[in-house]
């Protein structure tokens, strides 16, 4: 009963160090990420500035052809002269 308690007087907004999740808001802070083709830089100053820098590369378009798909020829089909009957007797000319 007593270790259920203790879940119950955790802080969840602060973080271990007493200083709560919102630690980057004060101080400077910078980060760089790639979004698509474009690489942001992002500036965070102590007194609430902002800044965004994005720089783009042009998009690499790859143009990939399907291979050609080869289809055999049929097999000849060979037709005896004459008329055949049930495949087994051939009258001839």
């Amino acid at each position: 009963m007593a270790s259920a308690s203790f879940s119950v007087f955790a802080d969840s907004w602060k973080d271990e160090s007493g200083h709560g999740k919102g630690r980057k808001h004060d101080r400077e802070y910078k980060e760089e990420y790639w979004d698509g083709n474009c690489k942001v830089e992002r500036e965070f100053k102590k007194n609430g500035d902002y800044k965004e820098e994005r720089k783009c590369k042009e998009p690499r378009h790859g143009h990939y052809q399907q291979a050609p798909v080869y289809v055999p020829a049929p097999a000849p089909v060979i037709v005896e002269p004459g008329v055949r009957v049930h495949g087994t007797v051939t009258i001839g000319r």
